[in-house]
């Protein structure tokens, strides 16, 4: 009878195995066999331009950098002469015409076909070189409009090695689950080896295929996770639903740039989009001034025109003829109501500039407390990680003690249970650590402007 009961345990135990292995396989399968990587490598660089190629958000934003560059193009069109042509066809009526007093009335007979040619044009040569100024705004506001796109750019980028670091350290999970599965596989059958020795009970069994059974839920729960952002990554950088990523296994070994608080800084001084945006707003308001003062002078412009008539109505009777006249000279004009509008104007627009200067301020002290607290972050998790690394050594050293005791008589399952819990979350810890090193140095390079 126990002959029997051991084959049928024997039997259900390799079940279990099958089981197990043709569940993992069918997890582990989209991992690797994908149609549109076709399980290349695909590095950080190409994830990052995958998305920008593919981004609906930054084709967006570099359609207002057109808008932006299109807008300039047709403000130099002012300095260009304008030029107008025109065709009037007509039917003219006799002219009726009184005394002054409306005593009397005559009609005057005109020729009833009115056609008239005109061509014409003019051009500004002064006016407080508001053509000038008004396309050096447009060209500010194209920086600007360019700036912007750099700066979503760099969320972008920001966001795509979020998504890749997530994936490389779940795929990191999995590998420390299933080397993890494989010890706890091999502890059970020296359990077993054990008890039919005599030397453990049943309860140490149960307690270790109970804690077999939590690493693969586990397991499992990674690889669901893993599905899952890879979904949300194929959706950022643009490929199909069921590619797959397989991040780069050097990714980690790459050497990361540090010269010191004082270089990033520095360089986020020159290199950050946020500041260069304020910049540019306030040259956007010093124009304005400018703007606003060139209303204070006349406008002098050229013009000549050239007119074919019919009829000549400049006499009665009107003669049935055509006659042409052309004119040239130049034209000054004055807005009166700029002696009282303008010194309003600049007012507003100096108040405007005041608050566009003190916002660079702002954004500059702004940028220096970022760069500090993300370089501190960055250099946080490079602790972090050390220590992590020194007590993943402590925590491998103990659970061979402990398996050496344990197997000696010399220490009980729940210590062995323990030391390899203990074990498991230091190799977790070691694979989120190398993680947040990499992203909070990727964060300090954003908010740097040099991503």
């Amino acid at each position: 009878m126990e002959v029997t009961r051991t084959i049928i345990f024997n039997k259900m135990k390799n079940i279990s195995k099958v089981i197990f292995i043709v569940a993992l396989v069918s997890y582990c399968a989209p991992l690797y066999g994908q149609d549109s990587l076709k399980n290349k490598v695909l590095t950080i660089k190409s994830a990052w331009d995958m998305a920008l190629r593919n981004s609906t958000q930054l084709k967006i934003v570099a359609k207002n950098v057109e808008e932006a560059r299109q807008q300039t193009e047709i403000e130099k069109l002012n300095k260009l002469p304008e030029i107008s042509t025109g065709l009037d066809y007509a039917y003219l009526s006799n002219a009726n015409i009184w005394t002054p007093s409306f005593s009397q009335h005559t009609v005057g007979q005109l020729p009833h076909q009115y056609t008239q040619f005109a061509t014409t044009a003019a051009e500004i040569v002064f006016k407080g070189s508001e053509v000038k100024n008004t396309i050096l705004k447009s060209t500010f506001e194209e920086q600007v409009a360019a700036l912007t796109l750099g700066q979503n750019t760099d969320e972008i980028k920001l966001l795509v090695a979020a998504k890749y670091l997530d994936i490389f350290g779940l795929i990191n999970q999995r590998k420390v689950y299933l080397n993890n599965i494989k010890l706890a596989q091999n502890r059970l059958r020296n359990v077993l080896a054990m008890q039919k020795q005599g030397m453990v009970t049943q309860n140490d069994v149960l307690r270790t295929e109970l804690t077999i059974s939590d690493y693969k839920l586990s397991l499992v729960k990674v690889i669901d996770n893993i599905s899952i952002s890879n979904k949300q990554m194929n959706m950022v950088i643009g490929l199909s639903d069921t590619a797959f990523m397989v991040p780069d296994s050097s990714f980690l070994r790459s050497p990361l740039q540090d010269d010191g608080l004082d270089s990033f800084l520095q360089t986020a001084h020159t290199e950050n989009h946020e500041l260069k945006i304020a910049a540019a707003r306030n040259r956007i308001a010093e124009t304005n001034i400018k703007l606003a003062g060139s209303d204070r002078y006349p406008e002098i412009s050229l013009f000549s025109g050239n007119t074919l008539q019919r009829p000549f109505t400049t006499t009665i009777p009107a003669y049935d003829i055509f006659y042409n006249i052309w004119q040239a000279g130049i034209g000054i004009h004055y807005n009166i109501s700029s002696i009282y509008q303008s010194p309003r104007k600049i007012k507003a627009g100096k108040l405007q500039l005041e608050e566009s200067i003190q916002n660079e301020t702002f954004t500059r002290q702004n940028l220096d407390v970022n760069v500090k607290a993300a370089y501190i972050k960055y250099h946080e998790a490079l602790y972090e990680l050390q220590t992590d690394e020194h007590d993943l050594g402590s925590a491998e050293e103990n659970y061979r003690i402990v398996e050496k005791k344990y197997f000696n008589q010399l220490a009980l399952l729940s210590d062995m249970i323990d030391a390899a819990n203990t074990k498991i979350e230091a190799e977790l810890k070691v694979t989120n650590a190398q993680i947040n090193v990499r992203y909070t140095y990727y964060f300090l390079l954003k908010t740097i402007g040099t991503i």
